[in-house]
């Protein structure tokens, strides 16, 4: 019976697996399922799309144009536009010979040109422009001031080709100007601005200039301070060059000087020259290398004084100022002697300068025994503020 039972239990099992084996068959026959195709769908029910903005309105041109869009009339005996976005000098011949004066301030201006039947031009300003030459202006004899400070331009010589024997003013600052040139036979010139710019050297053909008044040569690469005799300079400027010593000749040359700016270079203590300089009114010593305040009684019309940011380390140099009988303004400030941040020794600082120069009226950019007097009608308490909730 048991061998019965076996044999009938075994061959159930053979049955169901090969059951198993059939129907995994008829899995594997079948084929897969077909790619849905997609159904077409109406413009409403399309995806989003993507739409670039339409362009902003043109406001306007680049550039503006003269007698075009800054309008000027034929009866102008000037023009002064600044800031104006021009471009290129144009259309002057409407004015012509009647132009006296054209300013034209902080524009875009490459190039000087369109000037031919402007003969009578006395002032021609085109500072801040784009200019890299001086050309084009020979034919304006009748000049008197010519500004092309703020530009690009390299190169002064072409000043030799004009015969300006009225200009008395020149400025040429900001530019990227080497050597002072072309500029010896202006005899009537008096003033000279050739600051911020590549200068190394002062020529001595500047003594030509007779008739000059004002040298204004700051932040340059001057080493030398050597002038040649101006006997009628009152100006002089060399503040931010590269001066190291005092040189005598310039206190010769030029004895009449009565405004003198040495600022920030790296010069020693006063030479006795300088007592030569009797008609001195403001000196600039500030940020050089000073160790002592130097009496110098010839100095008696010095009125202010500027030593600020220098060396002087011992208070005692204080009582020197008493030789300046003139001296209304001093600065003195960021020398060690000042004590700056202790407040005891900044005392004894201003009660030094006080006993030395009674008179003074200025201190370091502060007014001595003024009182600031606030007019108003009280309208300022009307406004509201913000409050936080």
């Amino acid at each position: 019976m048991s061998g019965g039972v076996d044999d009938a239990a075994g061959q159930d099992a053979d049955e169901a697996e090969s059951q198993v084996q059939a129907d995994q068959m008829d899995v594997d026959d079948v084929p897969p399922p077909p790619i849905p195709h997609p159904i077409p769908r109406g413009p409403s029910e399309r995806r989003a799309r993507v739409e670039v903005p339409p362009p902003l309105p043109d406001e306007g041109p680049t550039y503006y144009r003269l007698g075009v869009d800054h309008i000027f009339s034929a009866e102008d005996p000037m023009i002064h536009i600044q800031c104006g976005r021009i471009k290129k000098l144009e259309n002057l011949e409407v004015v012509g010979a009647k132009l006296k004066n054209l300013t034209l301030i902080a524009n875009l201006i490459e190039k000087i040109e369109g000037l031919t039947t402007n003969v009578n031009l006395e002032h021609l300003e085109l500072y801040q422009n784009l200019l890299k030459r001086i050309e084009n202006i020979s034919h304006l004899s009748g000049l008197t001031n010519l500004d092309l400070s703020f530009n690009k331009i390299r190169s002064s010589a072409p000043l030799a080709d004009c015969h300006f024997q009225d200009l008395r003013r020149l400025y040429l600052s900001s530019n990227k100007i080497t050597d002072i040139e072309g500029v010896f036979h202006l005899t009537n010139i008096e003033m000279l601005e050739f600051g911020s710019n590549r200068v190394r050297a002062i020529p001595p053909q500047l003594s030509q200039l007779t008739n000059l008044k004002e040298l204004w040569l700051g932040k340059n690469k001057i080493v030398s301070m050597g002038l040649p005799p101006l006997p009628n300079l009152r100006h002089l400027s060399l503040q931010s060059n590269r001066l190291e010593i005092w040189d005598e000749s310039l206190f010769h040359n030029a004895p009449g000087l009565q405004y003198l700016y040495f600022g920030h270079n790296n010069l020693p203590d006063l030479p006795e020259e300088f007592a030569i300089l009797t008609d001195l009114k403001e000196l600039d010593l500030a940020g050089n290398v000073i160790t002592k305040i130097k009496p110098v009684p010839q100095l008696k019309n010095l009125v202010d004084l500027w030593m600020n940011d220098n060396k002087i380390d011992d208070l005692a140099e204080i009582a020197n100022l008493a030789a300046f009988p003139a001296l209304k303004t001093i600065y003195l400030e960021r020398n060690s002697m000042q004590g700056l941040g202790i407040e005891t020794s900044m005392a004894a600082y201003k009660e030094a300068i006080m006993q030395a120069v009674p008179e003074l009226l200025q201190l370091d950019a502060v007014r001595i025994g003024s009182k600031v007097t606030v007019v108003t009608d009280g309208t300022e308490n009307d406004v509201i503020g913000i409050r936080k909730r």
